[in-house]
């Protein structure tokens, strides 16, 4: 489901104002993603029920050290007067962060953008926009939507932040396309957005790669520790035993690609390189070594 279907009433509402919310998912301050949002009105005091919110992580507890937009919500209930709670509302984890590099071109209504973001955004971490760039901003965002179920996608991005890395096999094709999703958005935010391996950095390309495959540990599917963000071609090759790594990181790579004279050279360049180590959430070594002793070399011809 898209958004505009998704928030279709609260879009269609002539009184629905809209907002920039940054939230570090801290608990400990009164905030948990997608769940609650924590404010004080004598610093802010715009936003109301039925309004929509786009959530930004700021650079300061960002894994890629820059801000990037990850999500939407509608604010429910708002409960207090001077310190409130806003319980969240219909919340809409998105289908491709919102890094800040992909927003150099982009056309701000709410306010003119200088030559850097020092000063963009209020310091207090509430921002009210326009519904053009709500709108602009979620079409970004949206990418291949109908494929995503928005409570799934909620439910795994809470789960990483808790630990619980466990997805059964019963869920639905849906389902689980959007828990998949949800870590392959989080593996790629702490490798910076780009291949691990070669660097692309062209979000196209780009997968968050799993050290043990999906199907064979349930218990890890969602581990930020078992991903790698690679580039579709590393990926594959990763996926299917054509090269692998230590515990230090050293690719190694097979010698027995077959006669095709283009992977046989694309693999020899990474041959001995390092791989790039990421912001934070290491592989586990662990994973490593089931990669070594049963995916490498495991399925080539």
């Amino acid at each position: 489901m898209n958004y505009l279907e998704y928030f279709k009433s609260e879009i269609s509402d002539p009184n629905t104002n809209y907002f920039i919310f940054d939230s570090k998912g801290d608990a400990g301050i009164g905030d948990i993603d997608f769940e609650k949002y924590s404010w004080e009105t004598n610093m802010y005091n715009k936003a109301k029920s039925g309004d929509l919110i786009i959530f930004r992580r700021p650079g300061s507890a960002s894994e890629t050290k820059k801000f990037y937009f990850y999500g939407a919500a509608k604010l429910g209930s708002i409960i207090g007067s001077i310190k409130v709670i806003a319980i969240l509302d219909k919340p809409y984890p998105f289908i491709e962060h919102i890094h800040m590099q992909d927003l150099e071109s982009f056309a701000w209504s709410f306010k003119k953008k200088g030559v850097d973001w020092q000063h963009f955004f209020n310091q207090y971490g509430m921002n009210q926009i326009h519904k053009i760039d709500f709108e602009s901003l979620m079409n970004m965002a949206d990418g291949d939507a109908d494929f995503i179920d928005p409570e799934a996608a909620t439910e795994a991005h809470q789960d990483i932040q808790q630990g619980n890395y466990s997805v059964e096999d019963r869920l639905g094709t849906t389902k689980i396309r959007s828990k998949q999703n949800a870590f392959s958005n989080k593996v790629k935010d702490q490798y910076k957005v780009s291949c691990a391996v070669c660097g692309i950095k062209t979000r196209l390309f780009l997968v968050g790669s799993h050290i043990v495959p999906w199907a064979l540990d349930k218990s890890i599917r969602l581990d930020p520790k078992n991903g790698i963000c690679l580039c579709a071609f590393h990926d594959k090759a990763f996926d299917w035993g054509y090269f692998t790594l230590s515990d230090d990181f050293k690719i190694t790579t097979s010698k027995s690609v077959g006669d095709d004279i283009v992977i046989t050279n694309e693999l020899s360049k990474i041959d001995g390189m390092r791989l790039a180590k990421p912001t934070v959430n290491l592989p586990k070594s662990e994973y490593l070594k089931f990669h070594r002793e049963h995916i490498f070399e495991k399925f080539l011809n």
